[in-house]
């Protein structure tokens, strides 16, 4: 039998180097997430040029409603005038990133309800054969058993599960003391605890730290001000956690990051949202299966657009004016972390 004969070796180089383009073209998500890192790193360095690191440090440990009481004479403090997004108390930051997982979760149900309830069309089926026949750029973003049924159906039921899962990590990692007294803290306040942070009154709040009863001390003494380093039960039933009710505030140890955080975490739930629209609402910019979406459905995904834009804008300023450098980095690494997490 005779042995088939191999292609020749300049058949094979000319494959790979026509292939080699799209193999170095990154994904979407590719893109998307190392436009977020950008962003970090170029706002993280303006800030270690322009800015002490340890004024934006100090910035984000002081709680915003102390931020009335500084002035041009108090020098001890670094912050005597501040930019409007580097203070506290702007109002996207008040408005839009206090609260913005229930800013994601209103968007989730809105994009939920109108998916179920005005159903899309793909256009793969009504467009003609030269159309179908353009490789895809979002290509993998749903599966397309149901297309016909609906389109948005196989994708809407992933991105359930992932909201389940993002929304259970973003609670253990930032709001797990709600359970108060069964689990404690959340894990970025035991990393900030166990890092060496300590509580420290501030002599500029509105209402300083005022003694529990007559005659004492601030917290009862000495043995009330160590309470308010403990992480026990007695922190929630007693009041004397380091809230910065009063103005006191933490200073030391690693405080993750928590705007960087969550405007990660939100930009790329939503970035996930809108992902198999993508071709539908940029057709420029993006290439794929176009569905035939909705009003409604169109209406909710670019308002999902509209808040990753400001998630950008805050993510931005908070590597502007906010934290430290590396208190930036683990803020962003949690929030990426959370990404993948609520893939798997």
């Amino acid at each position: 039998m005779q042995a088939r004969a191999r292609p020749p070796q300049a058949s094979i180089l000319r494959q790979r180097t026509a292939a080699s383009p799209n193999s170095l073209r990154l994904s979407p998500r590719r893109q998307f997430v190392a436009f977020l890192l950008l962003t970090a790193l170029l706002g993280t360095t303006f800030s270690i040029v322009s800015v002490s690191p340890t004024t934006t440090a100090f910035r984000s440990r002081l709680p915003a409603h102390t931020l009335t009481k500084l002035t041009s004479k108090e020098a001890a403090f670094p912050v005597p005038s501040l930019p409007y997004f580097a203070d506290k108390r702007n109002a996207l930051n008040q408005v839009f990133v206090k609260r913005s997982w229930a800013w994601v979760t209103g968007l989730f149900f809105a994009f939920a309800g109108t998916v179920l309830l005005l159903p899309p069309t793909d256009t793969a089926s009504t467009t003609s054969t030269s159309s179908t026949q353009r490789v895809p750029t979002v290509s993998n973003a749903y599966p397309t058993s149901t297309s016909r049924a609906n389109p948005l159906a196989p994708h809407l039921i992933a991105l359930t599960r992932r909201f389940l899962l993002a929304s259970l990590y973003w609670f253990y990692l930032t709001q797990a003391t709600w359970f108060g007294t069964r689990l404690g803290p959340s894990i970025t306040h035991r990393i900030l605890r166990y890092s060496g942070a300590v509580c420290v009154p501030s002599a500029i709040a509105h209402d300083p730290l005022a003694p529990r009863a007559a005659g004492g001390a601030l917290h009862g003494g000495a043995d009330g001000v160590k309470s308010m380093h403990l992480d026990g039960p007695g922190d929630i039933q007693s009041g004397t956690v380091c809230t910065g009710a009063r103005g006191e505030y933490w200073r030391g140890g690693h405080d993750v990051s928590g705007h960087a955080f969550m405007m990660v975490h939100c930009s790329l739930f939503l970035f996930e949202l809108i992902l198999p629209l993508l071709p539908t609402l940029f057709p420029i910019l993006f290439t794929g299966p176009k569905i035939k979406a909705h009003t409604g459905v169109k209406v909710v995904a670019y308002g999902a657009v509209a808040m990753i834009g400001l998630s950008w804008w805050m993510l931005l300023m908070t590597n502007l004016f906010f934290h430290s450098p590396t208190e930036k980095l683990s803020g962003f690494g949690f929030g990426l972390m959370g990404w993948v997490l609520s893939s798997l």
